[in-house]
């Protein structure tokens, strides 16, 4: 059986009771200048851990450690994976992809432009008292 599914995948990173939000700039017509989490679409034959590691170096050059899976869900003919890791580094942006970044509080994420499903996360986030 085949499907035309994409994996697509994103690093929940957490400090301090806040959590790391990338602005996504005009590079794409999906929810630009839209807030989320590190990640994107897989390559082919990445596992879903493959991929959250590979987007977030490429995305904000920290090195993450996935070590559960949050939440998945099914947008469009994606499945999105969000996992909850350890993660180490300096941020670096990857400036083509995003425009801006920081840490924010449930509070203040959830007054953002969130894209995809991350209301949602952000609420999982909080309910398990990370943010």
């Amino acid at each position: 059986m085949t499907t035309n599914k994409v994996l697509a995948a994103s690093g929940i990173i957490l400090n301090e009771h806040k959590i790391l939000l990338i602005k996504r700039s005009n590079y794409t017509q999906i929810y630009p200048r839209f807030w989320a989490c590190p990640g994107g679409r897989a390559e082919l034959g990445e596992t879903a851990e493959q991929n959250v590691v590979r987007e977030v170096k490429e995305e904000v050059n920290l090195d993450f450690f996935p070590t559960e899976i949050l939440t998945t869900a099914t947008w469009q003919n994606r499945f999105l994976y969000r996992f909850l890791g350890t993660w180490s580094g300096e941020i670096r942006i990857q400036e083509a992809e995003i425009t801006d970044y920081n840490w924010f509080t449930f509070t203040e994420a959830k007054k953002l432009e969130l894209a995809f499903d991350y209301a949602k996360v952000i609420d999982l986030v909080h309910k398990h008292n990370l943010i």
